[in-house]
């Protein structure tokens, strides 16, 4: 028999369920960030994780970027940024130029090697998750995926209740 907690309303039962969804989730979360670390350090890779992000970025738009713009994307201060896009430029997975009519704004754009580099990535983190995964039945991996959709939006909202500064 489950007992009610008085000052929060949950049961008891309860509380320690979302302890353990909370604990699995910290765990699952530092372990997907350790292997994909490891993953990006391989030899073929050699990659840390701003300069992953910042060609990620870069990939995905498609186009040349302001650096401060691209610093803003990817949450990083302008002088990390500089050394990042320098370590991507030696091993020619961006470029640099300069605005067509601001030559003050250094533009950085991903080169088709770095957009081949960032589908090896995918490709090879694609294959760790379905190591991962393959044991389970895909009925299962549908209702996790289901579950984990409903527990993503609701960990957004409380994101965005905390960025609004309301809790109500």
């Amino acid at each position: 028999m489950t007992q009610q907690d008085p000052q929060m309303g949950v049961e008891y039962n309860q509380q320690t369920n979302f302890e353990e969804v909370e604990r699995v989730i910290m765990q699952i979360s530092w372990l997907g960030q350790r292997q994909f670390m490891q993953l990006l350090d391989e030899e073929r890779f050699h990659l840390t994780l701003p300069q992953f992000y910042t060609l990620l970025h870069l990939h995905q738009i498609a186009d040349a970027c302001k650096m401060s713009d691209l610093a803003d994307a990817t949450h990083q201060s302008a002088a990390s940024l500089t050394g990042v896009v320098d370590r991507l430029l030696e091993k020619q997975l961006v470029e640099r130029t300069r605005h067509p009519r601001d030559r003050r704004q250094v533009m950085v754009v991903v080169t088709p090697r770095g957009n081949t580099l960032i589908a090896e990535i995918k490709r090879a983190r694609h294959e760790q998750m379905h190591s991962a995964f393959m044991h389970l039945h895909p009925d299962d991996i549908d209702t996790l995926l289901r579950l984990l959709d409903q527990v993503l939006l609701g960990m957004m909202r409380v994101l965005e209740r905390a960025d609004s500064g309301r809790w109500a």
